[in-house]
């Protein structure tokens, strides 16, 4: 294990060729790593992560479990439920986070949905909708340009991803890539273990035909729409929901449908 007196010199421009000096040189990789297990609370664990990753200019940096908002959910107290912290871009990220946009217009998060591999933010700003594309524009307004992610994939929990970005465009080499993505299960792995699932939400489970009821309601479908589409009465629909939002613990329809979205029960 090497000293904590470690000294970098980060880049002002990361760029590719098989000459660059790695970011993280293998001792410090295993320093950090260290020290990230160490962490008694998730929000040091993340400080930690933050800290290591200096050398790579990232000006903005978030990390989350996607579970229910709770008031204050930029707060440590709001760890243990909400599992999601960021630094930098506060004003843009407090709005998505405050407004439920994060998880539901955000086109990172939905691609997050979707993939299992790390991915530049390019990738994920294709084909956008009109409200995704002004998303955009506000996270490039705040300053980040580029970015990538990595989704997190862990058996009975909900989606996971790590996110960074910055202002100007990057390269990785390889080697910082398996470096980052190697740091990234780590706190992930630490901070899950500090912030278990609510055991209430972690056992909620959906039959197939609220499922579709749910998707169909993501989907901005009426009551009668939805009882049209699967040849049940307008009540049945809206006795699913009645009891969703009973079991969900939630106060609307669209509330109902943002949860099982952060949830990982239907997909966006």
């Amino acid at each position: 294990m090497v000293a904590q007196t470690l000294q970098y010199k980060p880049r002002t421009e990361l760029s590719g060729g098989s000459s660059a000096t790695p970011l993280l040189n293998p001792s410090e990789l295993v320093y950090w790593m260290g020290k990230i297990d160490q962490a008694p609370t998730a929000q040091e664990a993340f400080d930690v992560y933050c800290k290591a990753i200096e050398p790579f200019g990232f000006d903005f940096i978030s990390m989350g479990r996607l579970l229910p908002a709770r008031p204050g959910v930029q707060s440590p107290q709001n760890v243990p439920r909400q599992f999601h912290l960021s630094k930098g871009a506060d004003e843009w990220i407090n709005k998505l986070v405050s407004t439920g946009d994060l998880i539901t217009k955000s086109p990172l998060v939905l691609h997050g949905f979707r993939v299992s591999v790390p991915f530049r933010w390019r990738e994920a700003w294709q084909n956008l909708t009109e409200e995704q594309k002004t998303h955009v524009e506000g996270t490039k307004a705040a300053g980040l340009n580029y970015g990538i992610c990595f989704p997190i994939v862990k058996d009975r929990t909900a989606p996971g991803l790590m996110s960074m970005g910055r202002e100007k465009e990057f390269e990785l080499e390889l080697t910082d890539m398996v470096s980052l993505e190697t740091l990234v299960r780590q706190v992930f792995d630490v901070m899950y273990r500090l912030t278990e699932m609510p055991e209430s939400l972690g056992q909620i489970t959906l039959s197939e035909r609220e499922r579709e009821v749910l998707s169909l309601v993501a989907q901005g479908k009426t009551n009668w729409e939805i009882g049209t589409i699967l040849q049940i009465s307008e009540y049945s629909v809206r006795d699913y929901l009645k009891d969703l939002s009973k079991r969900m613990a939630t106060s609307n329809r669209t509330h109902t449908v943002t949860r099982a979205i952060r949830l990982g029960l239907i997909l966006p």
